[in-house]
């Protein structure tokens, strides 16, 4: 099975972007696959598209009043013989979505099951599918028959820890840390509890919260005992992790949050942090006392953070011992390979899914001036 090239077009660079295309497809340049990335709306792609046997769309979809459009562009592709991959490391094809669009980003409802409908469709026209979880597989395959792999996330190792040595630390106290995107207070409510407690019971802590200033944890925290980092680029915002002791991973039990990877677990073995986390998705990495606490209620958060705060021994030894299975299991160097094996997968399906034309070619054989014919697909 020969690796594809493809060409991936990315809108904003974000967070999901860094980990699912330019960080996998810089390694695999390194190892000198065809993996190249632009931009959606550079024009120049159409010049060099005919390059490549597959375009990767990650998590794009067109409007509904783009719908023409995309339906052309993706015929286009289709009439020049290039797989179309849909890629996804988020839950944005079930009904939780329309509800996090209205809950959290404002949207009216007539807008949140627009963008649903809309990446649907986009998927919908696509050749074959790579998730990040099995669980955000088994979601997608109720909406496609097309072929759907999974891919997990794994961590940049060399990279991270080399953007965090050219940092100084800024917090000089024992800290406990938290980094997240916008999400319900209820994702982090049970661990605001606890740091609330913690924050009474041991003054000598520091709390940093990077990213989101949830408001759970800002109406229990006091500011004097709290820090905050803002949003970072995505070249630099493994700084902000360096400054953390104890990382926290909290998480409800909800749709949305099962189709999630473990990815905060690994940032934080990467910057030597000792880790509690709730068992919905981080019990595929974390093994309960031995390498990070799983924790399932405000006194379990409360008595595990103490265990952590009150010994640098255990929160040495268990930060170690989740660097270690980072290191053997999940770094992207040892798995890259990943990606286009799943390629490869989609645009052979493609290809076997495509009508077979009988096509004359001229064929020489030992007979002369005898001429025969083969079937090409």
């Amino acid at each position: 099975m020969s690796a594809p090239r493809v060409l991936a077009l990315v809108g904003e660079l974000d967070g999901c972007h860094l980990w699912r295309i330019l960080q996998p497809f810089t390694e695999l340049q390194k190892q000198g696959y065809t993996a190249e990335w632009g931009y959606r709306d550079d024009d120049r792609l159409g010049k060099i598209v005919h390059r490549f046997d597959a375009v990767i769309l990650p998590r794009l979809h067109w409007p509904p009043e783009e719908k023409a459009n995309a339906d052309r562009w993706f015929d286009a592709l289709h009439d020049a013989g290039k797989a179309i991959i849909y890629e996804v490391d988020d839950d944005l094809m079930s009904d939780d979505l329309v509800r996090r669009l209205v809950v959290l980003h404002q949207h009216s409802q007539r807008t949140a099951e627009q963008i649903r409908s809309a990446v649907l469709y986009t998927m919908g026209r696509a050749d074959g599918v790579t998730v990040s979880s099995q669980r955000l597989a088994t979601i997608v395959r109720s909406y496609t028959d097309k072929p759907v792999a999974v891919v997990p996330n794994y961590i940049d190792l060399p990279w991270f820890q080399a953007v965090q040595a050219q940092a100084e630390r800024k917090v000089d106290s024992l800290c406990i840390g938290w980094a997240g995107g916008l999400r319900p207070d209820a994702d982090v409510e049970m661990m605001a509890q606890a740091w609330q407690r913690t924050c009474e019971r041991f003054p000598q802590v520091t709390f940093l919260v990077q990213g989101h200033q949830a408001a759970a944890i800002t109406e229990r925290i006091p500011e004097s005992r709290r820090v905050a980092v803002d949003w970072l680029p995505i070249h630099a915002y493994p700084i902000g992790l360096k400054n953390i002791d104890i990382g926290c991973c909290p998480l409800t039990n909800t749709p949305f949050n099962r189709a999630k990877t473990p990815i905060k677990s690994m940032e934080y073995a990467a910057s030597g942090a000792a880790v509690v986390a709730s068992p919905i998705i981080y019990s595929q990495i974390i093994h309960d006392g031995l390498d990070g606490y799983l924790c399932e209620s405000v006194d379990q958060w409360e008595t595990a953070l103490a265990t952590l705060v009150q010994s640098a021994d255990v929160r040495q030894r268990l930060a170690q011992r989740l660097l270690t299975n980072v290191k053997k299991s999940h770094t992207l160097q040892k798995n890259v390979w990943r990606w286009p094996y799943a390629w490869s997968q989609i645009v052979d399906d493609y290809h076997r899914r495509q009508p077979r034309k009988r096509v004359v070619v001229p064929h020489w054989t030992t007979r002369k001036n005898s001429c025969a014919t083969q079937s090409s697909s």
